[in-house]
């Protein structure tokens, strides 16, 4: 029961290929993993964890800042260990693009100032049409 909850926690969106069938023969219902170090997605809580990792250590602190449970932030750093994100000693060796974050432009966006100024002309024109009516 504990597993099937961490295995859905931890779910980073890649199917895990199955041995089913007869011809799987002795590996029938084991699942394969991925190679540890190859690069994959996050799931929300490996990520959860890791941007924890940049200020303490210590599993309890990074339980209480991310909101999970430390058997769920342990399972967590294992797999950041093995997926290659972090080593033993919990120090980050390399950070992926979702935590580190695109680098954008500074400022708004043409679309944002659109939104804006039409929002401003809308409050524009509502306040001359209740100025029209009361002093009219």
């Amino acid at each position: 029961m504990v597993d099937d909850v961490l295995d859905a926690l931890m779910d980073d969106g890649i199917p895990e290929r199955s041995f089913t069938g007869v011809s799987a023969g002795k590996f029938e219902g084991v699942r394969e993993r991925r190679p540890a170090g190859r690069a994959s997605r996050l799931s929300e809580v490996e990520l959860a964890v890791l941007r924890a990792l940049r200020d303490t250590k210590k599993v309890r602190l990074i339980s209480r800042i991310t909101g999970y449970p430390e058997v769920v932030v342990t399972k967590a750093i294992e797999r950041l260990i093995e997926k290659g994100y972090i080593d033993e000693e919990l120090s980050i060796l390399r950070e992926p693009e979702a935590v580190i974050g695109r680098s954008r432009k500074p400022g708004k966006s043409s679309k944002l100032l659109l939104i804006d100024v039409a929002i401003a002309i809308a409050v524009l024109v509502l306040v001359i049409a209740i100025a029209y009516y009361f002093f009219t």
